[in-house]
């Protein structure tokens, strides 16, 4: 498969009465108008999408917008730092945005290094008591690249190492996608970085590095939108709902962190009840094993509504991608839970191409090829089907697992992606061979249901015999939320 994908043909199909009541639902639940006159190219995985990035920089002329939730000090981000260094010190503007948290252990001496070549940096929502303490749940998980107002790219892919990973012994990549884009809506890509900026900093971004629409030629025939989804605005998650609800023949998801929300849910079971074909594609190893866990936890309502569902092999698939009818589909920062549809800053790109549809489709059906799929299987004595992998993660992987995510704060809380590459290779190796035993969906319910009873019963015990104990910190909390919401208060009379 290429690196990058691209065409720019254009359906034939005439719009029809119910195809434009859809556009529309479409535009008011995303609040994203659709741009005609785009080219779209797929970037799969880490390599060839930094080679687009650094080479979009390399020729910027007017100036360089750069958003990443991780840009790490390693490597990848050195590369990146020389480049937009270089691109500062011949006079172009150069501004970066990078997540407080998700960069938290990157040395200061990284950002005043690319400060004292000339480029402008901000960090998004570092801890402020000011913003009060609900404003700490939301990131700036976008990675957003924006140059000239004539190139943008959105997906998935962070400034780091790990996303160069491929196992030693099957040689799959840790997957992710991204796209890269020019026309009329590379002005939505810039108007989203513009928001996050204004936000960051006292100073706005000036008015000549806000491109209009209107005033970028167009580049190709595919018709495209822009998602900026901003806390609270729940635009993917309305978008997707209002799919599932007029899918006719499939809808396809890869996601990293799937924990999707009840409403999602219900959507995605009541369409393969319908006859729709639904398959979701995630990682077998999860960099963040404990999200892992507890997307497992969600599995069986929907396997036994008919939705297939699919674990990948490799050291991680990180892509958060959805295509529907080979007509609708997404590539974005957008993972299927709480903190990606609630509370982040994300960016995604919606085509309603057919042309890149296929495209989409066929990136998937490659991925499934690396992947195995969950089922649910009877067996004698058991009430309950249970959901049988493909092959099991047997107590030696669960070790490697173990040993290779204890990482430092605060990169073993974000997903280093170096966390499960040991287990996942080995698993890449094994999970395609078809074996099946008796691990099952129930382990991981009742290892959940284990862990929150003993939890709670645990701090009931101990607020029993030690009551002082536990009422400190809930009164320390208490203050602190209260102390906060007051001074809030204050400043808004």
């Amino acid at each position: 498969m290429s690196a990058g994908r691209s065409s720019t043909s254009q359906s034939d199909t005439v719009p029809t009465a119910s195809s434009e009541r859809l556009e529309r639902a479409i535009r008011r639940a995303s609040d994203a108008p659709l741009r005609a006159g785009n080219e779209l190219r797929l970037l799969e995985n880490g390599p060839a999408t930094y080679e687009d990035w650094l080479a979009a920089i390399a020729g910027a002329k007017r100036w360089v917008h750069l958003e990443n939730y991780i840009f790490e000090n390693d490597g990848v981000g050195r590369r990146f730092a020389d480049a937009l260094s270089s691109k500062a010190r011949e006079g172009v503007p150069v501004r970066v945005l990078y997540d407080w948290f998700g960069s938290a252990d990157v040395p200061r001496s990284f950002w005043d290094g690319l400060r004292e070549a000339g480029a402008e940096v901000r960090a998004v929502n570092p801890p402020s008591l000011r913003r009060g303490v609900r404003s700490f749940m939301r990131r700036d998980h976008r990675k957003l690249v924006g140059v000239d107002g004539s190139y943008a790219s959105v997906g998935g892919v962070c400034i780091a190492d790990g996303w160069l990973e491929r196992s030693s012994e099957t040689g799959l990549p840790y997957r992710d996608t991204a796209v890269a884009f020019r026309g009329p809506a590379v002005a939505d890509a810039e108007r989203a970085f513009a928001g996050a900026w204004d936000l960051s900093g006292a100073k706005p971004l000036p008015p000549g590095e806000r491109p209009e629409a209107g005033d970028i030629t167009p580049a190709g025939e595919r018709d495209a939108r822009v998602v900026i989804q901003e806390p609270g605005r729940v635009r993917v998650l309305r978008t997707l709902e209002i799919l599932l609800a007029s899918v006719e023949e499939r809808m396809w998801i890869t996601d990293a962190y799937f924990l999707s929300a009840p409403t999602l849910t219900q959507a995605l079971i009541s369409s393969s009840r319908d006859g729709v074909d639904v398959r979701i594609l995630l990682p077998a190893t999860n960099d963040l094993p404990w999200i892992g866990a507890l997307s497992r936890t969600g599995y069986r309502p929907l396997l036994e509504a008919g939705v297939r569902i699919f674990e990948y092999g490799g050291p991680m698939i990180h892509a958060k991608t959805h295509v529907a009818d080979s007509r609708f589909s997404r590539v974005g920062s957008t993972n299927l839970n709480f903190s990606g549809l609630l509370a982040n800053w994300e960016a995604d790109l919606l085509s309603e191409d057919p042309s890149f549809g296929a495209e989409i489709e066929q990136m998937f059906e490659e991925d499934l090829q690396n992947a195995r799929e969950i089922r649910l299987l009877s067996s004698s004595g058991s009430i309950r089907p249970r959901a049988v992998p493909e092959r099991k993660i047997d107590e030696g992987e669960r070790r490697d697992q173990r040993r290779t995510n204890r990482g430092s704060f605060p990169g073993a809380l974000r997903g280093s992606s170096g966390a499960a590459t040991a287990t996942a290779s080995r698993l890449g190796g094994e999970a395609l061979r078809g074996t099946t035993d008796s691990a099952y969906l129930g382990a991981y319910e009742r290892k959940l249901g284990v862990a929150v009873s003993a939890s709670v019963l645990g701090i009931s015990l101990l607020g029993l015999r030690y009551p002082r104990l536990v009422a400190w910190p809930q009164a320390a909390v208490g203050l602190l939320a209260g102390g906060v919401g007051l001074l809030r208060a204050a400043r808004r009379g």
